[in-house]
């Protein structure tokens, strides 16, 4: 164990209460604080004294917790769509270097795709050339897959930015414990998802706190799960 595990551990046998009840108090599932309490998960800041104050223990901050601190990041700019550069005094030479570049993406049609990124709206933005592997992307059919480009900070977190990219594999079933984009009220966004009892669903956020929005499954829209995060240094 961790020091941080060691120090849950021994409160929550002392407040005699179970990983799966402690898990629903911090909006966590039961395995989530058995990888906390066995050191197999290092979790944020904000998440140790959240669990440390359900189980009382005084002081939560202090540097012994073996605690993930994140910096501030800031918002991206919304990223532009590459345009070849075109002599204005030569426009003949638009169409050969259009020709060009899709003879060049033709013959590495098996090997790379140019995967679309969407916004919070749906709209297309931007490319990202990916790998394909065994003729999948992460599992996902390549024409299928997606990029969703984070338009806030509501899963700080869980240390996605704004601005970052979460590559979407397209599923229509929710998995515990798992970042998925869904459409609730018409609108899209990624959440980590907590599957409860009577078919509701917990939408998980976390920004400067932690928030829990729940819901039937009947009122979200399970879009797809989020399998890889592409961050721009």
């Amino acid at each position: 164990m961790s020091r941080l595990g060691d120090t849950i551990h021994a409160a929550r046998l002392k407040a005699k209460m179970s990983e799966k009840a402690l898990g629903k108090k911090c909006g966590m599932a039961e395995n989530v604080i058995k990888d906390i309490e066995s050191g197999r998960r290092i979790v944020s800041d904000d998440q140790a004294q959240r669990i440390l104050k359900v189980l009382g223990v005084d002081n939560p901050i202090s540097t012994e917790l073996e605690v993930a601190a994140e910096p501030e990041v800031k918002l991206r700019p919304k990223p532009r769509a590459y345009v070849m550069p075109i002599e204005p005094e030569r426009p003949e030479m638009e169409g050969a270097a259009r020709e060009s570049s899709d003879a060049w993406l033709d013959a590495l049609g098996g090997v790379v795709k140019r995967v679309p990124v969407m916004g919070e709206d749906g709209v297309v933005i931007d490319h990202v050339l990916t790998p394909i592997v065994g003729g999948k992307i992460e599992g996902g059919a390549p024409d299928k897959v997606f990029y969703y480009r984070m338009g806030d900070n509501q899963l700080r977190g869980f240390r996605v930015y704004a601005g970052d990219l979460l590559l979407v594999v397209p599923d229509n079933k929710a998995e515990n414990d798992r970042l998925m984009l869904v459409e609730v009220g018409g609108k899209r966004m990624v959440r980590k998802l907590l599957k409860l009892d009577g078919n509701r669903l917990q939408l998980q956020s976390f920004d400067y706190e932690f928030e829990a929005q729940v819901v039937s499954v009947l009122e979200a829209r399970i879009l797809g799960r989020c399998v890889r995060l592409v961050r721009n240094l």
